[in-house]
């Protein structure tokens, strides 16, 4: 009597089936097969979709912005025929004029700093602009007494004025216009630059105001 070999179960034999199907798919195909399925499967999560850009703070006057390791709020836009201490000179035969953004400024770093152009704390004069009416850094002074290269001590408030000269035609009072606050990253120089300093300038935050006439301060 002749032996029957045993029956494989059900499962073994199917498995030994789609064995033999998947060796006869080639390579390539499974690569990008495979690459497909896990693409469909990460965009089924959202896995592909780009992390949103963060939204640019929108103020208004009065409102404060933490960047560049300064608080800085905005008090005012003034436009006027000169402004005595702002270290802009406009030529009235040209019909220039000063426009003037007054804001508060506290130093939150754990050092003194000084506001300057071009130095090691330049995004703080260089990212305060008006978006579409200024296009240089502009002049800083202390709002009281006029001095230049202002010193920011930790934590003290100084009222300082940004000053440009601008042209007859570039705004009037009434006028709405936007300014831009700076953010940056704070570094610390080991090699030519040396101590701390603050880099890569963005604009940090918006602040809306209505440009208002004054006599000459």
């Amino acid at each position: 009597m002749t032996a029957t070999p045993p029956t494989a179960p059900a499962g073994r034999r199917a498995f030994g089936w789609s064995r033999r199907m998947l060796d006869r798919v080639p390579t390539p195909w499974l690569i990008t097969g495979g690459t497909g399925a896990a693409l469909a499967l990460t965009a089924a999560f959202g896995g592909l979709n780009g992390v949103s850009e963060p939204q640019i703070p929108e103020l208004t006057v009065g409102e404060s912005f933490s960047g560049s390791d300064l608080l800085m709020t905005v008090i005012g836009v003034e436009l006027s025929d000169e402004r005595a201490g702002s270290g802009v000179y406009p030529d009235a035969e040209k019909g220039e004029r000063v426009l003037t953004v007054i804001l508060d400024v506290t130093n939150e770093f754990t050092a003194p700093r000084t506001a300057a152009s071009g130095g090691a704390d330049s995004p703080v004069v260089d990212g305060i602009t008006i978006e579409g009416v200024t296009t240089t850094p502009p002049g800083l002074a202390r709002a009281d007494d006029g001095t230049y290269g202002i010193h920011l001590q930790p934590d003290v408030p100084v009222r300082i004025v940004a000053s440009w000269v601008v042209g007859a035609e570039d705004v009037q009072d009434g006028d709405e216009v936007r300014i831009t606050l700076p953010d940056s990253t704070h570094g610390v120089g080991q090699a030519i630059t040396m101590g701390d300093y603050w880099s890569d300038p963005v604009i940090g935050a918006y602040v809306t105001a209505e440009v208002d006439e004054v006599e000459v301060p």
